[in-house]
């Protein structure tokens, strides 16, 4: 009997002592620690969850938040090889999020803040964590920004938890066909990310397109009818908050399809998201109407590398100043007409 080849596949994402990224065509070699975080229960629960909502059910935007996290791992390991807190930030930077990622945030108890700082206690995490003498409280600091880095900041400058998230809808959308390309192209000065004129006049660009997805109706639609959803599912005690922040993308559309009061409008979700309509008008006309307020947007700025220009000559950054027309209310309701 021949033995399998043990070398390992190059796409597998536990078992072997690298991992490869394919978004951006890194390669890494992993620490023991990060090879623990990989397999832990917590880590491997982003792969059930789905990068940008329920927009994935009539969108291109499939990517889960595992699959975005190491993105990000990916880069910061490339970025600062030996910055090892920073790289196990990257791992973890998303491990609070619930089902469908900030679709329920508005939820009353729903914050993946607090739940990724329980996390981190967590006997799971803070064993494999203290087993290699890494403070729980220092990478929750990295993740939250705390500590800038090229991780996170507050200073409204990009770094590269979201510099994935715009590349990954750039290569989507047809905006970017080689994000390799840009790895050359962006350098870590002091604690930041910067880049020369032109890529960031790039990155503004995928940035504006990412609002304006985040604004459409291929988006609000589906996740303001799923957050309704699991409103409904939670007044009907089928389902409790704390209950949620634990779950699947799978395991809530099961309870959605399982409920009585549920089931009829989560199909309908599901295969006719085409009726679903966006308006920034009330409709008085409509039968059933939900309304969401858009209050953020993600729109920070390139960070352009010393003596190379400023952000405000970036030919796109008008645009970036209106895109606060964008916030406001937004009412969805279901077409009646549409067969």
């Amino acid at each position: 009997m021949r033995e399998i080849n043990n070398t390992g596949y190059i796409a597998q994402l536990i078992g072997g002592n690298e991992i490869w990224e394919p978004l951006w065509g890194l390669k890494t070699r992993l620490t023991e620690t990060e090879s623990e975080l990989l397999q832990s229960s917590p880590v491997r629960r982003l792969h059930f969850i789905h990068h940008n909502g329920c927009s994935y059910i009539n969108t291109q935007h499939v990517a889960t938040r595992l699959q975005h996290t190491l993105g990000v791992f990916s880069l910061v390991a490339y970025y600062c090889p030996y910055w090892y807190e920073l790289r196990i930030a990257a791992l973890l930077h998303d491990i609070g999020h619930s089902p469908f990622s900030h679709v329920l945030e508005q939820i009353e108890g729903i914050d993946h803040h607090r739940r990724t700082h329980e996390i981190l206690h967590s006997s799971e995490i803070s064993s494999i964590l203290s087993k290699y003498n890494f403070d729980p409280g220092l990478i929750l600091d990295l993740i939250e920004g705390n500590i800038t880095s090229p991780l996170r900041n507050k200073d409204n400058k990009v770094h590269l938890d979201h510099l994935d998230s715009w590349v990954r809808s750039a290569q989507i959308t047809g905006l970017l066909t080689s994000p390799t390309l840009l790895l050359s192209k962006i350098k870590v000065e002091g604690d930041y990310i910067s880049m020369d004129f032109e890529t960031a006049e790039l990155i503004l660009q995928f940035i504006i397109s990412e609002a304006k997805f985040h604004c459409s109706e291929a988006n609000i639609g589906p996740n303001v009818i799923l957050k309704h959803l699991v409103t409904t599912l939670i007044d009907q005690k089928a389902v409790t908050v704390e209950s949620i922040s634990k779950m699947t993308d799978s395991r809530l559309e099961s309870l959605l399809i399982d409920c009585k009061q549920t089931s009829v409008e989560t199909d309908r979700l599901f295969y006719r998201p085409h009726e679903i309509r966006v308006t920034r008008s009330e409709r008085v006309s409509a039968s059933t109407e939900y309304v969401f307020v858009l209050n953020k947007l993600y729109l920070s700025e390139p960070l352009i590398s010393k003596g190379l220009g400023s952000v405000h000559s970036l030919t796109s950054y008008p645009i970036l100043e209106q895109l606060s027309s964008f916030l406001g209310t937004y009412y969805i309701y279901w077409n009646r007409n549409d067969n």
